[in-house]
Order: structure tokens, then C-alpha cells, then sequence
């Protein structure tokens, strides 16, 4: 099939006139009892904080999630879940900064239209937040999904999965397997498919749907075994796991190492591999604040990051390997970029020089342009041949175009070409392919103007923010919003 191309030409969390408790579902984890709202006149159903998983506390803590318990009193679905554990000490859109987080947070939340019900057999949208696998959560107001369910006319789920040390350290033994918030979200899924037609959903179009991390994480579940039939179409939004090496175990393991260093339960002799019982027994009686610290310490601004790795029943195999084979689950793509994703990535790596969100705007000559290609390709071999390709046709006194090939040349190798890759691979097995590019730079945006259309603006017109919260918009955006909500969801219902 074709790639067909849409791209974008304009160039605490309800807005609600009234709440109360409302409609009362049963799913087969046991009764829960949502609560009306409102965006502008519409109603829109809330089911807040429901568990799909046993809280992953105690000894389960680093454990593959376990199923939820049956509860048979009626769940009052009403407050936002906690965030699960993470820290950052900077005001990075994409962390959860809100106070309550709490390893005990594989809850999910579900916005439906206010008449949905058993038998509706709406389309799903089912999101994983970005974050880098480390920061964010459900409850962050941008993911409000009020606006998208109503105006979309779908039911939209939004999870949790635990984050950096708690979702993806390993011993790569059974103390600690690894990928634990990789199946979180298997777990998820899973629960929705057992239940979402309880509240007027139909399990048969399920979409997952994600963004930067999210959307990493959607092309692991492609390849994955554990997840095939759990979805039936998909929505890349700047992401896909297409990393060269064959397994992230080894950069896995040593971080793990140096988080157990950091907090004392581990050393150069005493390893997390050569003596995991004792070591993951150790960590799991620190302090989660402290471990997600450590992990934070290492590399304030872009802190270093644990990956999906390979090697067990959830990912068998390397996924960039799995695609070229086309050994992945066949179903429609909606995918694509932001018009300038690699801008944020050179000024939260180098903010001494950048500032974090841009507001130094440095002018940087040739000589420092091309030893930071250097490093962004240093993976790829003959890094001179990305230098000469992103600068060797520019002045060397054009300063606004050699900083705008650096940002392009990091997200081209971070995002963009792996998120191209992927479509391609797609529609060369006969899949329907629909790509877009984001091109609209937000009114009210945090980044710099010479940082262009920067990573994740996209992601508050999806959810509807500005029909939510139109007096922080231009009148446009508002429209812009609507007619994502109507791209993103007519994708969802029919492909």
C-alpha cells in the first residue's frame, strides 16, 4: 500500500459546568462508579484511577506485574491516580511535577462520550505518555482526554507503567527481570480488552496511540508476541525502536549497577549480576525517592535512561531486526514528526550553552557545529560523512542555518529517519500507512522561536487543550485542534 501524506497547514483537568456521580459499569475486576463533566455543553463520562495490576510494592517491586484482584464493593472511579516514582529538578514539560507519586500507580483512566454503553462499540484509543521511559504519567493535565473522547466520539484510556528504575533496572535473573514497564503495558492492554466493551467500547478497534517514548514503546509492542491481537491499528506520534545493537541488556546492566553503587548495595566486587538476590534485595529496601534520585543524579538535564531490552518472552528478539524481516503485527499506521524535533534535544543536552528552553540563542560557529554532529552520529561510523552532509554546503558565517543542521541532525538520527524507516517497512508489507508532519509552532509555546516546531507540541492538539482551554489559544489553534481530534479519531474508527 501506499504512503499516504497529511500534513498540517495552519501554518484540576475537566473544563466542567457540573460534576456528579453517574453511570456505574461492571467489568470483571469488579463495579466502578465514574462521574459526569463537561467540555463546553458536551458530557463526557470520567472514570478515574481504576487498577489493571496488583500495586508493584514490597517484594514485587522490579517484578513483572501481577494481575489485578477482584474488589467486589463499587470502585469510586473519581480522583486522578498518583504518578509513579520520578525526579527531576527542572521544569521540563514532560515530567509529572505534581506532588504524590507513589510506586503504587498502575491505575488507568477511561473517557467515554456520556451515552456510550454496553453495545456502543466505539472505536479505542488507548495512550502511552512520552517521557524518555523515565518521567510523566496519566494524570498530567495535557493527557485530559475529555475534549478528544467527545468530540471524537471514542472512548480514549490513558495508563500508567512504571518509570526508570522501577520499570526497566534488571539483574537479568528473576530478582529483577527487566522490562517491567514495558509489561504494564501488555497488562493494560490487556485488562482493556477484557473490559472496555463493558463501557461501550469495541475491543475489535483498539489503537494504541503514543508519543516520543510512547510511541517507542508501540513499535516494541509490534514485534512483541504478548501483544499480538491486543490492537488493531496504531498511532506513532515522533518514535520508533529501531536501535542497530542486538540487545540493550548490556547498557541495562550497567546502569543498574551504577544505581545499586549509588545507594550502597552494590560495589565493584559485589555486583547486581554476580550476586543479584542480595543486591535486589538491598535495593528494594531503599527508599524509592532515593533510588529515582541516583538515577536522576547521574546526568541532571537528560538523565540517563534505561531501554527495552531484548531476550525474554515480551520481546524475544531485536526489533529493528524483527521489522526489516517483517516480523511485526500487521495493521494500519498513522504516523509522523514534528517539523523541528531535534531542537529541544541540543538545548536540554547543552543548556550551559543553549539555556534549557533555548532563551541564550547562542550564535555557534562551524568548528563547534561539526564536533556536535560528530557526537550525534559517533554510533554510526565515518561520523565525517554527516558532517559534510548537514554542513558542508553552508557558510560559514550562515550561524542561523548551522544551528538549525545541529537540531536537524539530532532529531533526524534520534527520531525522524527511524520514524521513516518504520512507516516504509510498513507499507512495503501492504500496510496502509498514513504519514503526517506537524508543522504549526503554538501561540502560548515554552521554546524559543529559533527552535522551530519543537518535540510533543503536537500532543495538546490532539487531546483537545485548546477547545478546553480556549482563552490560552488563538482561534485558529482552536480549529486546528478540532480537525486533529476528527484525523486522529476517523483513523481509529475506520483505518
Amino acid at each position: 500500500m501506499k504512503i499516504t501524506s497529511l500534513f498540517t497547514l495552519i501554518s484540576i483537568f475537566v473544563a466542567a459546568n457540573s460534576c456528579h456521580l453517574d453511570k456505574l459499569v461492571d467489568t470483571y475486576s469488579g463495579p466502578v462508579q465514574g462521574f459526569l463533566n463537561y467540555v463546553d455543553e458536551d458530557p463526557v463520562e470520567i472514570f478515574l484511577g481504576i487498577p489493571f495490576a496488583e500495586p508493584p510494592i514490597g517484594n514485587l517491586r522490579f517484578k513483572k506485574p501481577r494481575p489485578v484482584k477482584a474488589w467486589t464493593e463499587t470502585l469510586e472511579a473519581t480522583n486522578m491516580p498518583p504518578a509513579c516514582v520520578q525526579y527531576m529538578e527542572y521544569p521540563f514539560p514532560w515530567v509529572d511535577h505534581l506532588p504524590g507519586k507513589s510506586e503504587d500507580c498502575l491505575y488507568l483512566n477511561i473517557y467515554a462520550p456520556a451515552d456510550a454503553k454496553n453495545g456502543s462499540n466505539l472505536a479505542v484509543l488507548f495512550w502511552l505518555f512520552g517521557g524518555g521511559f523515565t518521567y510523566g504519567s496519566n494524570r498530567m493535565e495535557v493527557y485530559d482526554a475529555s475534549a478528544l473522547a467527545t468530540y471524537g466520539n471514542v472512548i480514549v484510556v490513558t495508563i500508567n507503567y512504571r518509570l526508570g528504575v522501577f520499570g526497566f533496572l534488571t539483574s537479568n535473573s528473576e530478582d529483577a527481570p527487566g522490562n517491567a514497564g514495558m509489561y504494564d503495558m501488555v497488562m493494560a492492554l490487556q485488562w482493556v480488552n477484557d473490559n472496555i466493551e463493558s463501557f461501550g467500547g469495541d475491543k475489535q478497534r483498539i489503537t494504541v496511540h503514543g508519543e516520543s517514548a510512547g510511541s517507542i514503546a508501540i513499535s516494541y509492542l509490534s514485534t512483541s508476541p504478548l501483544a499480538k491481537g491486543l490492537f488493531s491499528k496504531a498511532i506513532l506520534q515522533s518514535g520508533a525502536a529501531l536501535f542497530p545493537k542486538n540487545n540493550q541488556l548490556e547498557h541495562n546492566l550497567a546502569l543498574s549497577q551504577r544505581v545499586a553503587e549509588a545507594v550502597d548495595c552494590a560495589s565493584e566486587d559485589k555486583t547486581i549480576e554476580n550476586d543479584p538476590e542480595s543486591v535486589v534485595s538491598c535495593l528494594r529496601s531503599k527508599n524509592a525517592i532515593d533510588l529515582a534520585y541516583a538515577l536522576w543524579s547521574f546526568n541532571p538535564t537528560i538523565p540517563r535512561s534505561f531501554f527495552p531490552q531484548y531476550g525474554d518472552d515480551l520481546l524475544p528478539r531485536n526489533t529493528l531486526e524483527e521489522i526489516r524481516k517483517g516480523n511485526f503485527h500487521n495493521v494500519p499506521l498513522l504516523i509522523g514528526n514534528n517539523k523541528d524535533e531535534g531542537s529541544f534535544q541540543i538545548t536540554t543536552k547543552q543548556p550551559d550553552i543553549f539555556g534549557f528552553f533555548g532563551d541564550k540563542n547562542p550564535i555557534i560557529n562551524k568548528t563547534l557545529a561539526e564536533d556536535m554532529i560528530r557526537s550525534i552520529f559517533q554510533g554510526f561510523g565515518n561520523p565525517e560523512k554527516y558532517v559534510d552532509h548537514y554542513l558542508g554546503s553552508v557558510p560559514d558565517d550562515d550561524y542561523d542555518t548551522i544551528k538549525r543542521q545541529v537540531y536537524t541532525a539530532s532529531g533526524d538520527s534520534s527520531l525522524l529517519c527511524k520514524t521513516a524507516y518504520f512507516a516504509e517497512s510498513y507499507a512495503d508489507r501492504n500496510n496502509d500507512v498514513y504519514y503526517y508532519l506537524f508543522s504549526h509552532r503554538p501561540s502560548n509555546t515554552l521554546w524559543s522561536p529559533w527552535m522551530g516546531v519543537a518535540h510533543a507540541e503536537e500532543v495538546q492538539f490532539v487531546f483537545g487543550r485548546p477547545i478546553r482551554k480556549p482563552q490560552l489559544y488563538e482561534p485558529a489553534e482552536l480549529e486546528l485542534s478540532k480537525k486533529m481530534i476528527e484525523v486522529w479519531t476517523n483513523f481509529a474508527k475506520t483505518g
